[in-house]
């Protein structure tokens, strides 16, 4: 046991700091005062608006630099197109960080809450091949009656607010109303099960275990002075409790979905049904394929880890990203936006156009894409480099040797920061209005060719990322997006409350609302 500790206790002095005084990124620009041994300049990011401080060393240092972490570790950020490109499109050498995949693994269980995008390697590429499918445009154009069905449904109860309203309108929170079709839409077109959020609130059991993980609330009376010592068990007991319930319901949805297509597989009924529409049942059929590997086939613990990857990355992004830009909409400096919008929509001869008629809409495609270049549900995400390595970058910078250089060296456990609303609003790429809520740049033509350098999956944006762990999902995203817009606004104007609300955007994470 001593002999354990010791070395324990070695690789942590050694990662902590050690290897710090050793880091090649000691040499790069950046920062030389930080605010403490602890928190390095951890603490002026977190209290300042977010990306604020990394927008002003963007500004000092150039494209390229690095600063310190807890304990002065080095970090590496830099928005070079070459060097974002070289680290997504390594993603086998450049994961997301240990800490943050043992933390889940330790606090969810990998079959519980252990996402895609953090797994690594044949692990990683054994699940994606098998989840591709899920997420491909035929089985996205599947799905859309769902994203209908929710939508005209919040649709009206918007619509039966305001003809009781005794004034003009009615005062709503969009986020609230958002955040439940979405949610309603995930249960539906991910598992087949229908929260009914919509109508009766988050009384669904799973819904209640989910938000019990990711929306902590008070711990049981059994603990509540230990709890108030020590505030993180009362995320630990709920998290087990809620892991429990969750574990339970995720393991009945796989079984039966997995019962009813092995029982009518050889019926007329059956084969309409492995043809599955939700994407659990979809997931459970690539499964089942002749040409996958028993070693390539997800178990059961893996099946429900992804139903409740599904529920978090499903809803709350989508909710989040449509209601800034209801906002935007509602601008004064905006309403010609929403009108020009409005009036395209209603151009639009059917109720329930299909994925095709939706995607040549020009001027809701360009709505949505500058919603999501100037609202990125991710400010920032978190890359760590899986061995000694020289990155490449376009623009070279000099070294606090004098030297130019052309690559950035990093050792092995180093982390890097992708800095994705600075790149989406990067006015080297975007031009002088890149803060500017402006549809008008997605029309006409590329008239930010530069924009092409960006390694994202989608329109040249960051949003999604890039490379092989870009979001599965991005396809579902944008058609239940273009939906909610459509069904919405053909009816429903937006305006601010008078006088207006002033908003915030604050860093959090989407993991863990604490």
């Amino acid at each position: 046991m001593g002999g354990y500790l010791a070395y324990k206790l070695a690789r942590f002095l050694k990662f902590w700091f050690i290897d710090p005084q050793l880091s090649p990124l000691k040499s790069m620009p950046g920062p030389d005062n930080y605010d403490s041994l602890l928190w390095g300049d951890f603490r002026r990011i977190l209290s300042a608006p977010p990306s604020s401080i990394y927008r002003q060393w963007f500004a000092k240092y150039g494209h390229s630099f690095s600063y310190r972490g807890m304990f002065l570790t080095r970090r590496l950020c830099t928005k070079d197109p070459k060097a974002l490109a070289y680290i997504l499109n390594h993603s086998s050498d450049y994961p997301k960080p240990a800490q943050l995949r043992k933390f889940l693994g330790k606090t969810f269980g990998k079959g519980i809450y252990y996402p895609l995008s953090c797994l690594l390697g044949e692990d990683h590429r054994r699940q994606r091949k098998i989840m591709n499918p899920c997420f491909g445009p035929s089985q996205v154009r599947e799905l859309m009656p769902v994203f209908y069905d929710k939508a005209f449904e919040l649709r009206e109860i918007w619509l039966g607010q305001i003809e009781t309203s005794e004034s003009e309108g009615e005062d709503i929170d969009i986020l609230v109303w958002l955040t439940r079709t979405t949610l309603d839409v995930i249960g539906l077109a991910g598992f087949d099960y229908d929260f009914k959020t919509l109508s009766i609130g988050e009384k669904d059991e799973l819904i209640q275990a989910f938000m019990g993980l990711f929306n902590p609330t008070p711990t049981p009376p059994i603990l509540p002075l230990l709890a108030n010592a020590i505030p993180i068990l009362q995320l630990i007991v709920l998290a087990a409790r809620s892991k429990a319930v969750m574990q339970r319901v995720g393991q009945k949805l796989v079984q039966d979905r997995r019962t009813a297509i092995a029982a009518a597989s050889d019926t007329e009924e059956g084969k309409s049904m492995l043809q599955g529409k939700d994407l659990l049942s979809v997931l459970i059929k690539a499964n089942m394929a002749a040409d996958i590997k028993d070693s390539e086939r997800l178990s059961d613990e893996e099946f429900i880890g992804q139903i409740s990857t599904m529920l978090l990355a499903g809803h709350e992004t989508t909710s989040t990203t449509v209601t800034w830009l209801m906002y935007e909409l509602a601008q004064p400096d905006k309403r010609h936006i929403q009108e020009t919008l409005r009036a395209e929509l209603i151009s639009v001869s059917s109720n329930r156009p299909s994925m095709e008629e939706l995607n040549a809409l020009p001027y809701l495609d360009a709505v949505v894409r500058e919603n999501l270049r100037l609202n990125s549900a991710a400010d920032i995400t978190t890359r760590c480099a899986g061995k000694d390595d020289y990155i490449p970058v376009g623009t070279p910078f000099v070294d606090k040797f004098g030297i130019e250089r052309t690559e950035i060296r990093i050792a092995a456990g180093e982390q890097i920061i992708v800095p994705i609303s600075i790149l989406n609003r990067d006015k080297e790429i975007w031009g002088d209005d890149a803060d500017d809520f402006n549809p008008e740049r997605w029309l006409g033509g590329n008239t930010h060719p530069r924009s092409a350098e960006l390694p994202g999956v989608f329109a040249s944006l960051m949003t999604f990322l890039g490379g092989p762990r870009s979001c599965i999902g991005y396809r579902f995203a944008l058609m239940e997006m273009k939906v909610l817009i459509f069904v919405l606004l053909r009816k429903v104007s937006f305006e601010l409350q008078n006088p207006a609300p002033k908003i915030e955007k604050k860093s959090a994470s989407v993991l863990f609302k604490l």
